[in-house]
């Protein structure tokens, strides 16, 4: 017994309990020869906190059994914290008797009262926690609705619906408080889900236009970084005045025939790619239809087929130039029309030359 006094004694040191054993002065109306409680008494009291009974246990001073039970109280944990701060108060002042035969159903019902309010309020709130991500703890078990509410707002995300939200029902009433944590913080979360979704979906929208005019962009020499910035108009406006295509070529007249979003936007999907493979075509034209002094406009406005008989017709007769245009009119091919316009008619020049 000496022993475990000196080490109680040591935990009196250690915690500022004054620990069994210790010699204390008794409290006002008692005395150290007052009858101990009865052995019924003491295991009633500890099968409050499991505290199994043993006749070393029965043998102890009150104080002591006192103290046996506020450690078998804290073993309990947060479930027996009434009952812990009573078995304390009990032991350091002196009402160990009082404390056994009601205090500690007392403090025991006190536990119940708060663990069922708890388990009420953890039912009520702990959907809400999950949502926010974060442990519901018994420190915000024990806070009333609008603190709680103040512990969502403090854990949302800055500029959600739901920050904002809870701002608001913070200063309403416990009724407010109590729907938004079971119902008005979902419905504000689903307005963060569905305003991020609409944001997402509108970046890539954006991107997406982006994109066209960067690749757009390269048709013309436009600087990409310039393009990405661009809204469609000022796009398609930089394309006719910003000097970066010939006013006679195809993709200059498409762009500035394009007046309204839709058509922006058709021209930088599409159109400038065909009106920059005509204005290719056109050059061609335009190239070939020079051996024979057909003036450039004329030749842009002809189609190949055509292009290539007016060649054959202004070419010097019996020139090399005619006889390679004849045979690419009798082919009756497009691709021999364009074989002609790119290759054919210089090589036959050439030769007339010599």
């Amino acid at each position: 017994m000496s022993s475990s006094v000196a080490v109680l004694a040591a935990l009196t040191v250690a915690t500022g309990v004054v620990a069994p054993g210790t010699a204390i002065a008794a409290p006002a109306g008692s005395s150290s020869s007052v009858a101990q409680t009865p052995d019924e008494v003491r295991t009633n009291a500890a099968a409050v906190v499991g505290l199994t009974i043993t006749p070393e246990l029965l043998r102890l001073s009150e104080n002591d059994f006192v103290y046996a039970i506020y450690q078998a109280a804290k073993r309990q944990g947060e479930i027996a914290l009434e009952v812990q701060y009573a078995a304390l108060d009990a032991y350091n002042r002196g009402w160990t008797s009082s404390f056994l035969q009601t205090g500690i159903y007392e403090a025991h019902q006190r536990d119940l009262d708060r663990e069922a309010l708890y388990q009420v309020r953890r039912t009520e709130r702990q959907p809400a926690a999950a949502l926010l991500g974060f442990e519901l703890t018994s420190i915000l078990l024990a806070q009333d609705d609008k603190n709680f509410v103040f512990a969502l707002w403090e854990r949302a995300a800055r500029g959600s619906f739901v920050r904002a939200a809870a701002g608001t029902v913070f200063s309403g009433t416990p009724a407010e408080h109590k729907d938004f944590i079971v119902r008005g913080i979902f419905v504000e979360h689903q307005r963060d889900v569905d305003a991020a979704k609409e944001a997402a979906e509108k970046e890539a929208a954006e991107k997406k236009l982006r994109d066209a005019r960067v690749k757009a962009a390269a048709v013309v020499g436009m600087d990409p970084a310039l393009a990405a910035q661009l809204t469609d108009e000022w796009f398609v406006q930089q394309i006719v005045t910003g000097g970066l295509v010939s006013q006679d070529s195809e993709v200059w007249y498409r762009a500035y025939l394009s007046r309204t979003p839709e058509q922006w936007r058709a021209f930088i999907d599409t159109g400038i790619f065909e009106a920059a493979a005509k204005d290719k075509v056109n050059a061609i034209k335009v190239r070939a239809a020079a051996v024979v002094g057909i003036e450039a406009g004329y030749a842009r406005y002809l189609e190949e087929g055509p292009l290539v008989r007016e060649i054959w017709n202004r070419a010097r007769a019996g020139s090399q130039v005619q006889a390679a245009a004849r045979r690419a009119l009798d082919s009756g091919s497009p691709a021999q029309w364009r074989i002609f316009l790119e290759t054919d008619i210089f090589a036959a020049a050439e030769a007339d030359r010599r």
